[in-house]
């Protein structure tokens, strides 16, 4: 197992962001952490909800002379023919953390995989060996750490980098839950929250609980254990003074952790 001398600040970075009430992703912090430990000296964090598209390289001057328009443009119109990771994210639906390097010739031709690098070295200063860290790939839906440098990495280091997949996976989920929550509840959800004692995590159970799901769904939805959503739902259930999922629904819902039922 690869260790890293950044191995701390990822335990402090995740502690911290678990206890946000976090409804989007503080990318730039990530992708620097990211950089850091895989020695890249870029990255970025593409998010596309719908027909909404979201780019945030790091660092934010990282080339500098580049059309950032144009650099769009081209992930819009162009990427899905001629990216090799996104060829084959599309083309093998396998979620799992992947580098340019270790896409098939079958999927990214070695003559697109040529032309890649060539348009790397002209726009992005040679960091052609992209690993990316896919957190949720759907056909409306796309959130992507990348991180970019010159040299390949090694198994080693995709290993580690899947390790790290799974841990932002679960902060991801936990993230679109409770922005998903807020946006349901309203401008008093934050208030209500704090009123009750409620954290981020345990307020996103809520809400699942809620919407009909039982444990087992809660720890797949939220990329966890069910040990641990059981925990929340014991913490829930004594902050609400309830007994069961019927009592601590309407007790939440009195209180505006939840809507009022219709």
């Amino acid at each position: 197992m690869l260790t890293t001398p950044h191995d701390n600040a990822w335990l402090d970075l995740v502690a911290d962001l678990v206890a946000q009430p976090l409804t989007a992703w503080p990318a730039e912090e990530v992708v620097e952490l990211l950089a850091g430990t895989f020695d890249a000296p870029a990255g970025s964090y593409y998010g596309q909800d719908g027909d909404v598209i979201e780019q945030r390289p790091w660092p934010a001057d990282f080339g500098g002379g580049v059309d950032r328009a144009e650099i769009e443009r081209w992930t819009i119109e162009q990427a899905p023919r001629e990216h090799p990771l996104l060829r084959w994210y599309l083309a093998s639906g396998d979620p799992r953390a992947m580098q340019v390097a270790d896409v098939p010739t079958t999927v990214a031709s070695v003559g697109l995989q040529d032309q890649w690098r060539s348009l790397c070295n002209e726009y992005l200063g040679g960091v052609s060996s992209q690993m990316a860290l896919p957190l949720c790939l759907g056909p409306t839906a796309n959130r992507t750490f990348l991180i970019g440098r010159e040299d390949d990495y090694s198994a080693q280091e995709v290993a580690l980098a899947r390790r790290l997949q799974r841990l932002l996976t679960g902060l991801d989920r936990q993230i679109a839950c409770y922005a998903r929550w807020v946006h349901l509840v309203g401008p008093c959800a934050l208030e209500a929250a704090s009123a009750g004692g409620l954290t981020p995590r345990e307020s996103s159970v809520l809400a699942l609980l809620a919407s009909g799901y039982t444990a087992r769904a809660i720890a797949r939805r939220l990329h966890v254990g069910e040990r641990t959503v059981q925990k929340h739902l014991q913490r829930i259930y004594r902050k609400l003074g309830a007994g069961d999922r019927l009592v601590a629904v309407q007790r939440a819902q009195l209180i505006g952790l939840l809507p009022a039922p219709t």
